[in-house]
């Protein structure tokens, strides 16, 4: 695993392994930090993803991508993700396939 930092915009960098989950919100971006805590940047998530996918981290819907390393499981009726947070991700079924390529779990 890489350990580089990411600018996630107005010269903010983060470490990808202390990111869980990054929800879009319109032109912001929610990041969810493996601590417990939460960041909002004004960067959008499309702008974001090339940046965090290098480093294991997989866009599971329009509003959702997740870092990998923190999934505890994947609920196939459901077609969500359960993060090691106990927080419920949606996976869209245009996602499935690749996802399950990626889950070593799957």
């Amino acid at each position: 695993m890489k350990t580089n930092t990411i600018s996630i915009g107005r010269g903010t960098e983060v470490t990808p392994d202390e990111i869980m989950l990054l929800q879009a919100d319109v032109n912001y971006t929610v990041l969810f930090f493996r601590n417990g805590k939460k960041c909002i940047v004004a960067t959008p998530l499309k702008s974001l993803e090339s940046r965090f996918e290098p480093y294991n981290f997989f866009r599971t819907h329009k509003s959702f991508m997740v870092n990998l390393n923190c999934v505890k499981s994947y609920e196939k009726p459901q077609n969500q993700l359960e993060m090691i947070d106990d927080k419920r991700i949606m996976v869209s079924r245009r996602k499935m396939t690749e996802l399950k390529k990626c889950l070593p779990m799957s």
